[in-house]
């Protein structure tokens, strides 16, 4: 997991190719005046989903996990938390390679609060939970980068 401020986002260039174009798309293009749904940066290599969606509270959902796709999470209205967990985890839902996803159960070790200006990037196989409600207000407006592993 990287945690970060988007103005240091460059610092992590070097560690994949599909991750520097996506890098490089985040640096260099308005993410808030993208159109909801998916923008192709590279065909399936990497792509953006920009989605409205209300936070919730993180009590009773499973941590999520991509075998294909790292995840970049970045808001670009609201504030909501994230978190992950590390060490034994239980298995849910079975993954799911059209969506790409599986879901587990387990205990989270780190919170991370996203909010515009700021992004956490998931690696594959890093089980995350996204979209916790933080504070009073939940709306959300996020790009999702999923950036081929």
């Amino acid at each position: 997991m990287l945690y970060d401020s988007l103005a240091e986002i460059g610092r992590y260039t070097g560690i994949s190719p599909h991750l520097d174009k996506a890098i490089h798309f985040i640096r260099t293009h308005d993410l808030a005046a993208l159109p909801l749904g998916r923008t192709e940066v590279d065909g399936d290599n990497v792509f953006v989903n920009v989605m409205e969606a209300n936070a919730i509270p993180g009590e009773g959902r499973g941590f999520e996990t991509h075998a294909r796709y790292m995840d970049i999470q970045i808001d670009l209205e609201g504030t909501e938390l994230c978190q992950s967990a590390q060490g034994e985890l239980r298995e849910s839902e079975p993954y799911d390679p059209q969506r790409d996803i599986a879901i587990w159960e387990g205990d989270a070790t780190s919170t991370v609060v996203l909010g515009p200006g700021r992004f956490v990037l998931y690696f594959v196989g890093e089980a995350h939970k996204p979209s916790i409600l933080h504070g009073e207000d939940a709306r959300l407006k996020k790009a999702v980068f999923k950036v081929r592993g």
